[in-house]
């Protein structure tokens, strides 16, 4: 399984859409796992945990199969690159890159399981697999 890439741009566009639920737009299918890396250019973590998270991806998918949907999102160095971390921030609420996010789909739209700082990857298949507990109850 591959890691689906979204630019900040692509994000921002649709997050503004939805009305205080930013990833709604994204987290749509119930009983489905979301996992999302909040990324940026000029990040020594990002990129020394980018083949990281791909490889998870690769075992997570062996594991559950298409139930758990992979995903960056990705600050690039263009014009106003700080006034859009700032901004992302921000908005998503979160202080430092790569920041994982695991969401599922609820009655009440998108839900938060987890979130962490530049983790292990194998804390985030742990959360992963208890978000899969909660998706199937």
């Amino acid at each position: 399984m591959s890691v689906f890439r979204v630019s900040y741009e692509d994000f921002i566009q649709k997050a503004q859409q939805s009305l205080g639920a930013p990833f709604e737009p994204f987290v749509q299918e119930e009983k489905t796992v979301y996992v999302y890396a909040l990324t940026r250019d000029l990040c020594s973590g990002c990129e020394t945990q980018k083949p990281l998270y791909e490889a998870l991806s690769n075992s997570i998918n062996d594991k559950h199969g298409e139930r758990v949907k992979f995903n960056a999102i990705h600050v690039s160095q263009q014009e106003q690159f700080r006034k859009r971390l700032q901004d992302f921030r921000e908005l998503l609420k979160f202080a430092a890159y790569p920041t994982y996010l695991i969401f599922l789909k609820t009655e009440f739209g998108p839900v938060e399981i987890y979130r962490g700082i530049e983790p292990p990857m194998e804390e985030i298949a742990r959360n992963i697999d208890l978000a899969m507990e909660l998706a199937n109850r």
